[in-house]
């Protein structure tokens, strides 16, 4: 069953039934769950009629019956097989409440979820770290925060300890609200609880706080995140360097690109095409350059994009001789200039009137069948 060879299982619990051996619960509920992951509910149903006439249910069945149903979206079914549950005369464990809490988040039905979660916490049912974290992502989804960081509250107090899926649930939540004041000091409280914030949780706020453009905020979660050795990826980075450069903190750019690549980090493409477009925005066109021929010792070729800022980049500081130099290098290293090369390239000629040179790039991009734009 768990390897979902359900056929095999059914083979084998015939041979038991043949056999004139009773199966017990433990066998009807390996079929159930079975039956469930190849979603064979007729076959479910059918077992479950048959449990409860040789009197062989048990919590643990009404528990595989009611996960089964919610993965297969059939909650009606859920509400009458946990009524009947109560009924006959079954009490609801952890595990139940914890199934009945995700299973309603998961379809929907954030009221019946939380009106779950208030029942467990006053009949004193310890749930787990996975239904409260259900149920923070439920409110969350649902733009009720408040009652997302209530929920927190009464799972601490309840004596489940939070764990760093939880905190990372609600800190998502907050950030996509823009409650950032919220998120760090969600964030905050996970040190007081001692649970130690993971790549994902820094990675959560430093992302939205970039978003928002409170680079300054993301710069220093990310000297802490390294300071503690951990590696938020190159798109965090590409975006905290992106940020600052348009925030014209490009010095702080190369602080961190010093700073990450120190620790052995490898940027790619696009964490250098960042940062050069960042220096030549503020006229830093040696240290461009040299980004630019540093590539290949992190084995990293450079795009079109990376010859496009570098060419922009010259023009726009009047170094014709240059850029003419990176669009042979263009042609040299196998790459085909498209639009923007021949847009930049044309508008850096006639800005030095240079008309004569910018008419023959005009005609080689008439001729290689270049789609021109109203820029052109």
């Amino acid at each position: 069953c768990e390897s979902g060879d359900i056929d095999g299982a059914e083979r084998v619990y015939k041979e038991i039934v043949e056999s004139k051996v009773s199966p017990d619960a433990v066998v009807y509920n390996a079929m159930l769950n079975g039956y469930f992951r190849v979603a064979k509910i007729k076959d479910c149903f059918e077992l479950w009629e048959m449990m409860g006439s040789e009197g062989n249910r048990s919590v643990s069945s009404f528990n595989i019956m009611m996960r089964g149903l919610f993965d297969n979206g059939k909650v009606d079914e859920v509400i009458s097989i946990w009524e009947l549950m109560k009924k006959s005369g079954f009490v609801e464990d952890s595990i139940t409440y914890g199934i009945l809490v995700h299973g309603f988040c998961k379809n929907g039905y954030i009221d019946k979820s939380l009106h779950v979660l208030e029942m467990a916490e006053q009949k004193g049912g310890v749930l787990d770290a996975f239904a409260y974290s259900a149920m923070i992502n439920g409110l969350c989804k649902e733009a009720n925060l408040d009652r997302a960081v209530s929920v927190l509250n009464g799972m601490i107090k309840s004596g489940c300890k939070p764990n760093a899926h939880v905190y990372n649930t609600l800190i998502n939540g907050l950030v996509g609200a823009s409650k950032f004041e919220d998120a760090i000091r969600v964030f905050r409280e996970m040190g007081t609880m001692h649970c130690s914030p993971n790549i994902i949780t820094y990675n959560t706020l430093i992302n939205g706080l970039c978003k928002n453009e409170m680079f300054g905020e993301a710069y220093n979660l990310v000297k802490e995140l390294l300071d503690k050795g951990l590696n938020p990826g190159v798109i965090t980075y590409s975006m905290l360097m992106k940020g600052l450069c348009l925030d014209h903190k490009v010095e702080k750019a190369l602080q961190l690109w010093n700073q990450v690549t120190s620790k052995g980090f490898k940027p790619d493409v696009q964490m250098h095409n960042v940062l050069i477009h960042g220096l030549c925005s503020v006229g830093k066109m040696q240290l461009a350059l040299s980004l630019y021929f540093d590539m290949n010792r992190w084995k990293c070729a450079p795009n079109l994009v990376s010859h496009n800022t570098l060419m922009e980049g010259f023009y726009k500081d009047g170094d014709i001789r240059n850029a003419l130099v990176i669009w042979a290098r263009i042609l040299r290293n196998g790459l085909e200039p498209d639009i923007i090369s021949y847009n930049i390239t044309l508008k850096g000629l006639c800005s030095c009137n240079r008309i004569s040179d910018a008419i023959l790039f005009l005609h080689d991009a008439v001729t290689k069948k270049i789609v021109l734009t109203k820029i052109t």
